[in-house]
């Protein structure tokens, strides 16, 4: 069991990101269809309907232990890559700014 408390802030920071995941997961199953979902899933649209009534929670649990969902289209990097990313542009940006300069 848990001894850290978790503060009202958190709660609530908790709530807004599994309502976002909850609505991003029934408007991807709306775009999909839940037929189509069912068939992926070798299992009747009676199944996945019944599924949905569990979705809130799961939602709350993903949120709760920080994980995130991405479409199979999105490209994920992690803080670090992110943070080297920014760098590296501003370094070019930098770069170019300078040259621009030399050049008036």
């Amino acid at each position: 069991m848990s001894t850290q408390t978790v503060s009202t802030d958190e709660v609530e920071s908790t709530r807004k990101i599994a309502t976002r995941i909850h609505s991003e997961i029934l408007q991807r199953l709306a775009d999909v269809t839940q037929e189509r979902a069912a068939d992926f899933m070798g299992t009747s649209a009676s199944t996945v309907s019944r599924v949905k009534e569990d979705l809130e929670k799961v939602c709350q649990l993903l949120a709760a232990i920080d994980f995130q969902l991405a479409p199979s289209d999105a490209v994920v990097v992690d803080q670090r890559e992110q943070q080297a990313i920014e760098s590296l542009a501003f370094k070019y940006l930098q770069a170019r700014q300078e040259t621009w300069k030399r050049k008036s």
